[in-house]
């Protein structure tokens, strides 16, 4: 059965790819709750190991090269003008718009102190050589309004399009300037210290990972749109409460209760930061606000189970509660005034996966402290992806 699933979906899969050749496969297909209502995949992450030998023994080496490329929806957060927060005065118009994105990585990461107990080595230092495309667009559902045709960029008086923001200095979004087109390269270093015993539905222990993305203005074939320095640092706790298997061999999972928390810190440098580094993600549509510093966590008590007939397939409910604070000086803004912002969500997530390979999964939540002046709302998503 597994095999025949496999079989399919590496064929569905295939069909839009026949074009990537020299030993790519499909690392990735995720969906958007906004695009098509989740059903249809909005982006793919596909990645090509080189076959390389390891270079110290008993350790990886690895040197891949990783292309993720689709659709993503952003809010237009900061006044394009200023960069003041658009959530202290909301704007009449809309916010949500549309971003093309293609993003590749070419990196080296070598691993030492091998382990019994995890596929990777306690400690993993890496180098990579990024590339950002990013090109922005109205959402198409703008133009059926029943006031006309109004967009973030623009709107229509009846006599023409006009231009929302002609004479902008986009300080405060400089990867929308000009012509909403974006090309920027990067360096990312980092390590990774891994002391986590993965056991699909069974965690303990601990994960910490920390890493440098440097994106000067000076960088070969960048635009100019981008100039920022980002450290960020992240910390995985997980412990495993109660486990319930099935007496045999396979050790089949009735039933498992993880308790885990994952704590990121950012510092961001710089006087032109895209959107897509600031990072300090919180459950629903209001992240961190862009202060240089940001810290989130969410804590979350999942309850897995039971494996049906393999290892990775299993249900799996989880509740987390997300909170999040930026804080310091405000990013791409005029305003250089030391400020700090809470935000805050909860709620329950469903997931069924099937395989290892794909997952259905149900969303529904509360964001209790949005950002800023922002009202309390309750928010649904569900969709897919596909891993292989």
């Amino acid at each position: 059965m597994r095999k025949t699933v496999l079989a399919v979906l590496l064929l569905l899969l295939s069909l839009p790819l026949t074009a990537i050749g020299f030993g790519y496969h499909v690392f990735e297909i995720r969906t958007e709750p906004e695009f098509g209502a989740g059903v249809f995949p909005s982006s793919v992450m596909y990645q090509f190991n080189f076959p390389v030998p390891d270079l110290i023994e008993g350790t990886k080496t690895e040197l891949a090269f990783r292309l993720d490329n689709g659709l993503i929806y952003r809010h237009l957060r900061q006044n394009p003008d200023d960069g003041s927060f658009l959530g202290i005065n909301p704007p009449s118009y809309p916010d949500e718009y549309t971003v093309l994105f293609d993003e590749f990585n070419l990196f080296f990461g070598q691993g030492f102190i091998e382990t019994d107990f995890s596929d990777n080595d306690l400690v993993t230092v890496f180098l990579s050589i990024d590339g950002r495309f990013e090109n922005a667009y109205e959402r198409l559902s703008w133009f059926s309004g029943k006031n006309g045709i109004e967009g973030v960029f623009g709107y229509s008086d009846g006599n023409g399009w006009v231009n929302r923001f002609p004479d902008s200095s986009w300080t405060g979004a400089p990867e929308l300037s000009g012509d909403r087109f974006m090309f920027q390269t990067s360096i990312t270093t980092g390590v990774i210290i891994d002391y986590m015993r993965d056991k699909v539905t069974r965690h303990d222990g601990v994960r910490f990972a920390s890493y440098l993305r440097m994106a000067p203005d000076w960088m070969l074939l960048s635009d100019g749109t981008g100039n920022f320095i980002a450290s960020v640092n992240e910390l995985d706790l997980s412990k495993t409460l109660l486990s319930v298997s099935e007496d045999d061999p396979r050790d089949l999972a009735w039933v498992s209760i993880v308790l885990s928390n994952h704590t990121e810190f950012r510092y961001i440098y710089g006087d032109r930061v895209p959107q897509y580094i600031m990072l300090g993600d919180i459950w629903g549509r209001s992240d961190v606000p862009a202060y240089d510093s940001a810290l989130s966590n969410r804590l979350a008590l999942t309850i897995y189970g039971p494996q049906i007939n393999s290892r990775d397939t299993y249900p799996l409910v989880r509740l987390f509660w997300d909170f999040g604070i930026g804080f310091g000086l405000p990013l791409n803004s005029t305003d250089r005034t030391f400020g700090y912002e809470t935000v805050g969500s909860y709620g329950v997530s469903v997931e069924l996966i099937i395989f290892d390979i794909a997952t259905l999964y149900y969303e529904i939540g509360c964001v209790y402290d949005p950002a800023f002046n922002e009202d309390v709302y309750v928010e649904q998503k569900f969709g897919f992806s596909v891993g292989i």
